[in-house]
């Protein structure tokens, strides 16, 4: 059961599925209302945020016993005034029977994977505002430029568990493991506390930088273990990944190498969704870095 909607499609507004959004975003207008002989028959449609495709919205204005607040359910098939890929529903979060992803499964190309790879690109900076947000400290543009390199070699707009909403963190689930070597982690005090306890070799600048110290060490970042759950109370879909740092000093492998931090990263759409809608005279771009995945998108289809 879906728990918010959008009036059209594309990264357009996420309203949750109350009786005031319905009445005031949608109305009594085609084709997001259908009028029924008796009131009780009339229809609201709208758009699944997860995959794009057409919602019926139940529970508005006469709930049930068993759904006490009001839902979107996917239509299964198209409805006049809405596009509809099978493809896209069939990976609907709401739709798919798991939600512990094989990370090397790929589905066929379809409208959301194109939008996907078109945000990567038109959003980039605000996808690392959220990440450096997340990880705790402002890593080198090299360094996001690197995970949307692997994002689009891995083909992880394809990956069954990519949706609309969570492209930021899928940008770092599918970026390589990376060396912390001079990047300012200082700005996250656990993990710079951390690694200074736990690898005494290790050395941090006054401006918060991993640097050289008194012997050679390796401290590598990873994002794993993508997991979704919806929520049976309120039918919240709930995404979330593991942020690992490892000492890989001793070891190459992942298995043997000692951990030094690990923090959950719980997927928050709604603070991407606000930067992407931010009015253009209050907005603040990061122009460099919208270069860089340009370049990258440039070089990939060449």
């Amino acid at each position: 059961m879906v728990a918010h909607f959008k009036v059209v499609a594309g990264y357009t507004p996420i309203h949750k599925i109350t009786r005031e959004n319905v009445e005031k975003l949608l109305g009594r207008r085609a084709p997001w209302f259908r009028q029924g002989q008796l009131r009780g028959d009339d229809k609201h449609f709208a758009l699944c945020p997860y995959c794009d495709t057409p919602i019926q919205l139940k529970g508005v204005y006469k709930q049930k016993e068993n759904s006490p607040r009001p839902y979107g359910s996917h239509t299964g098939t198209a409805i006049l005034g809405f596009p509809f890929n099978e493809l896209d529903l069939a990976f609907c979060p709401y739709r798919l029977k798991t939600h512990s992803h094989n990370k090397h499964v790929r589905r066929e190309m379809g409208p959301v994977a194109q939008q996907l790879i078109d945000m990567a690109i038109a959003e980039f900076d605000r996808i690392v505002l959220i990440l450096r947000d997340d990880f705790g400290f402002a890593f080198s543009d090299a360094f996001a430029g690197r995970m949307l390199k692997q994002w689009f070699d891995s083909e992880g707009y394809l990956y069954t568990g990519a949706n609309l909403r969570n492209l930021p963190w899928m940008i770092a689930y599918f970026g390589p493991t990376q060396s912390l070597f001079m990047q300012p982690v200082g700005e996250n005090v656990e993990l710079a506390t951390l690694i200074l306890a736990q690898v005494p070799q290790a050395s941090i600048s006054p401006s918060g930088r991993l640097e050289k110290g008194s012997a050679w060490y390796a401290l590598d970042l990873q994002c794993l273990h993508h997991r979704a759950e919806i929520k049976a109370e309120d039918g919240t879909l709930i995404e979330s990944l593991i942020l690992r740092v490892q000492d890989f000093t001793k070891t190459n492998e992942a298995a043997k190498a000692p951990t030094i931090f690990t923090k959950q990263l719980l997927f928050t759409p709604e603070r991407f969704e606000s930067l992407i809608h931010t009015s253009p005279e209050r907005a603040r771009r990061n122009t460099q870095l919208l270069k860089l995945a340009q370049d990258i998108a440039k070089n990939r289809s060449k």
